[in-house]
């Protein structure tokens, strides 16, 4: 099991990404396809360039050679960098993603940068550029033809027509080289914030890229297999959580000696009033009315006292004699009994 596995990252793709409302869907298609098509398209131009460098030397144009050789390099590197993403892609596996995420920002900066020669070379080696033309293109048959279905006409080049010929190619390719390397920068950071956030896809286990190769529980048996990512570090040990919920309750002794006295006073030996203990007796359980011998198990005195009242309230007729202390609502009528009128 892998327990060196950073955190998943949480969120969306990062603010500079121009696939954000993409994030959703799986790039995977994405990388294989943008990853086979450059990787197509470098091998061609590698493979022009090297053709191209002996035909520079067989021109005596040494240092046209050499760029050619660069060149060539630096764009079959990026053709085994794109192979390598659609193999990584196809395969799904996290270690091969995160070396052609890294390897896809070095193959970004070659293009980049053999854009960036090209026009260098274009500008800077000029005239032999235009002397290798013009000498490969004298005598050479041109066929012109007039229209789509028109005739044809074939002629051969002299030395200033090849010559003013090579003028004008050069003329249309300085434009047509500068277009290009604006557009290879964009289309690299393009495919470089693309790559990344595939990369974040396979990271979180939420996306749809997990969600949609995981295994099924009934098969898999809780574990997971090595191409499926863990959704999270297992560096840290499962902390388990004992719910005292599923336990029985534990089994209590009954306390020692007999039962206590059914009916207690307020103090005593054996209970609260040793006067009024009296032994238990099933049949002579409390009752409910004042009276009753089943009423209550204390005085009767204090039986008869308001339970909710929380001092000493004067008696009935110290109230019906108007006694100070007493209080009453002002607002409401005498009771059945009582005087009419307010005593002050």
């Amino acid at each position: 099991m892998n327990t060196t596995r950073p955190p998943p990252l949480q969120g969306n793709p990062p603010s500079y990404a121009f696939v954000t409302r993409v994030y959703r869907r799986s790039l995977r298609p994405v990388i294989i396809v943008i990853a086979l098509l450059s990787a197509i398209w470098t091998l061609l131009w590698s493979i022009s360039l090297f053709q191209e460098v002996g035909l520079d030397q067989d021109q005596h144009e040494h240092k046209l050679s050499i760029m050619a050789i660069v060149l060539g390099a630096m764009y079959l590197a990026i053709a085994v960098i794109g192979f390598f993403g659609v193999l990584a892609a196809s395969l799904q596996r996290l270690f091969l993603i995160r070396l052609y995420v890294m390897a896809t920002v070095i193959a970004a900066v070659l293009v980049v940068a053999a854009g960036i020669m090209r026009v260098v070379v274009h500008f800077v080696f000029k005239n032999d550029l235009i002397t290798e033309c013009t000498n490969l293109s004298t005598g050479a048959t041109v066929d012109y033809r007039s229209g789509i279905w028109g005739p044809y006409s074939e002629t051969q080049l002299t030395q200033p027509e090849a010559q003013s010929f090579c003028d004008n190619a050069w003329s249309h390719d300085s434009a047509g080289e500068i277009i290009s390397l604006l557009i290879e920068i964009v289309m690299a950071a393009l495919f470089c914030s693309i790559s990344v956030s595939y990369y974040r896809q396979m990271l979180d286990p939420t996306s749809v890229v997990n969600s949609s190769r995981a295994p099924s529980s009934q098969y898999r048996g809780g574990a997971f297999p090595a191409r499926y990512n863990p959704p999270y570090s297992t560096s840290v040990p499962e902390l388990a959580y004992d719910a005292p919920y599923g336990h029985p309750a534990p089994a209590y002794a009954p306390p020692p000696g007999a039962p206590p006295k059914a009916y207690g006073g307020l103090g005593g030996k054996d209970g609260y009033d040793s006067d009024h203990d009296e032994e238990f007796d099933p049949a002579r359980l409390p009752g409910y009315t004042p009276g009753d011998a089943k009423y209550g198990a204390g005085d009767s005195k204090t039986d008869l006292k308001d339970p909710f009242a929380d001092f000493e309230a004067p008696s009935l007729s110290a109230r019906r004699d108007g006694a100070p202390g007493e209080e009453r609502d002002v607002t409401s009528r005498p009771r059945p009994g009582e005087r009419e009128g307010f005593n002050v």
